[in-house]
């Protein structure tokens, strides 16, 4: 939520599907939308959308600034930048998405802290759910070809993950933007680096352990203040 104290600046949060190195992924025009196709040992991914839902998404200060974790008493709400439950419909092109603009106390924070998340029974989830009845029992969609052959992937994926900020993120007088980095183009490689039938991974399938290891290794966090995705 927003902070309205005089020491607050207004943050922004963003969402790229930059490629990282290593993932063999291009990002290819298609029309007016854009792609991302993933190729090896012959076979060719074609990736056409992804959503994801969030919940718990948080900076968390420096220990030596304000509320640090170790001071009795100190409030998570000096730390919180969104509740959720969030869906995402992210970019597959070159740009970024920017959903959540608040304003947090400046200062000096060491990471972001978000969960992927499964909608589950208390009053936001059942809210969350009747808005978006797809994602009733699902944290992630993808849609896209796999050599030439649709399929939709989902997950029931739930994860906290911690994404430190090297350096630290600094949120001075005029405020600044966190961009979440999510290589989607390795989500679907094995560690031989060959190229998974998305259809192998949905839920109970033979490759579902081994994308959601890869789904989790895929997020890093950066201070984007130019919101360039560097």
């Amino acid at each position: 939520g927003d902070s309205t104290g005089p020491g607050s600046r207004p943050v922004s949060l963003s969402f790229s599907t930059k490629t990282l190195s290593g993932s063999g992924a291009t990002v290819l025009a298609n029309g007016p939308a854009f792609d991302v196709t993933v190729t090896g040992g012959g076979n060719t991914l074609v990736i056409t959308r992804v959503q994801i839902v969030l919940k718990e998404i948080e900076l968390k200060r420096s220990s030596s600034d304000m509320c640090p974790d170790d001071v009795p008493g100190s409030s998570d709400d000096c730390e919180e930048l969104s509740l959720g439950p969030l869906l995402l419909d992210l970019p597959l092109t070159t740009g970024i998405l920017t959903p959540v603009s608040v304003s947090i106390p400046a200062g000096t924070y060491r990471e972001l802290e978000l969960k992927l998340h499964k909608p589950g029974d208390d009053a936001r989830d059942q809210a969350f759910k009747t808005a978006n009845p797809t994602f009733a029992d699902t944290s992630i969609r993808v849609q896209g070809t796999y050599n030439g052959r649709a399929f939709v992937f989902t997950s029931r994926v739930s994860e906290e993950m911690e994404l430190e900020f090297n350096p630290p993120l600094t949120i001075g007088e005029t405020g600044g933007n966190v961009t979440v980095q999510i290589d989607v183009a390795a989500w679907f490689r094995s560690s031989s680096g060959a190229v998974i039938d998305p259809a192998t991974a949905n839920i109970g399938g033979l490759n579902e352990s081994i994308v959601k290891t890869n789904i989790k290794a895929s997020f890093r966090a950066l201070e984007d203040d130019d919101r360039d995705g560097k």
